[in-house]
């Protein structure tokens, strides 16, 4: 591919990864017609869609705007934009908040630090309606797990502690249990211990109501709501006065 321009090596890339340009666009988040004008070359992303693009068919940004590779040291400190898959729930993503679980992981690499996990104390076994919801959803939790909670609840006597998800940071742990209000979770340090001893750890930190969980507060399309909302309410009063 050597000699190609840029939208030239992000056609020839697509290509090989056996991608449409509607794939692509659909992985990325935009239409079959902006990567048709990408690889015609009447339009550029910008730098959050190229980062995208580059996760999605595994390339670097050097490789496709410039025609070539990072040095390897650059290759080890550069850390992902987005994690390719959602901190709480575990399903895939592209970046930005999980189309699954509404979840908004930070960008960059996880920081290093303690893990926790998610505990609930149940009274009786998982029903299925809001619970199972709740757990398919914030835990990526499928009906068979969930179902093979239930087949081991009577041997959590007498704690009644089932273990929903572990290996979380406290962003995420805070999220999860935020949004699991019907199964009367809790946060516990989680340090690989087996699972028994889990159950029998003290909390770890208070879960907070689900507003005081949102991350980075309003969000992108909050904000815009609320800027919406704010042009809206000064054409109000004008009108009036």
């Amino acid at each position: 591919m050597e000699g190609m321009e840029w939208n030239q090596r992000l056609a020839a890339v697509r290509k090989a990864a056996g991608l449409t340009q509607e794939q692509l666009g659909e992985l990325v988040g935009v239409t079959r017609q902006a990567v048709s004008k990408w690889e015609s070359g009447q339009a550029v992303p910008d730098a959050l869609v190229i980062a995208a693009i580059c996760r999605v068919l595994h390339v670097s940004a050097d490789y496709i705007l410039l025609d070539r590779e990072p040095e390897e040291d650059e290759t080890a400190e550069a850390p992902p934009l987005f994690p390719d898959t959602c901190p709480c729930c575990g399903r895939r993503t592209s970046g930005g908040i999980c189309p699954a679980c509404g979840y908004e992981p930070p960008a960059g690499a996880a920081p290093p630090g303690p893990v926790y996990a998610v505990v609930g104390a149940l009274s009786e076994p998982i029903r299925r309606g809001d619970q199972t919801v709740q757990l398919m959803k914030y835990c990526g939790l499928t009906q068979e797990e969930i179902d093979r909670i239930n087949e081991g609840y009577q041997c959590t006597y007498p704690h009644n502690n089932i273990v929903f998800c572990r290996g979380r940071d406290a962003r995420a742990a805070q999220w999860i249990a935020a949004h699991l209000d019907r199964l009367l979770s809790r946060i516990v340090e989680d340090k690989g211990e087996e699972e028994d001893l889990l159950r029998a750890k003290p909390d770890a930190m208070k879960v907070p109501p689900v507003e005081q969980a949102r991350p980075g507060g309003l969000g992108f399309w909050g904000t815009v709501g609320a800027v919406i909302l704010g042009i809206i309410a000064a054409l109000l009063l004008l009108s009036v006065f």
